[in-house]
């Protein structure tokens, strides 16, 4: 998988959801919150439904991807 570089200042829940997919990983929704799952179905992180991200959220969030294979530079 190639690498990629996500900013994670002014980051938002569709921005992730959009990293998450181009990941290879499986959406699921609730009532406040994504779910992301592997697609073996194996929970990965949950994502907030807010138009801005903290920077900490976003980089927690992404390093959780990382933990499951994918290959992402958080800048």
């Amino acid at each position: 998988m190639r690498e990629l570089r996500v900013k994670t200042t002014d980051c938002s829940c569709d921005d992730l959801l959009k990293v998450a997919k181009k990941c290879g990983f499986a959406d699921g929704v609730g009532k406040k919150h994504y779910k992301i799952e592997t697609i073996d179905g194996k929970f990965i992180a949950t994502i907030p439904r807010h138009s801005c991200l903290s920077k900490d959220t976003a980089k927690g969030i992404l390093k959780r991807f990382n933990l499951f294979g994918a290959n992402i530079v958080i800048s």
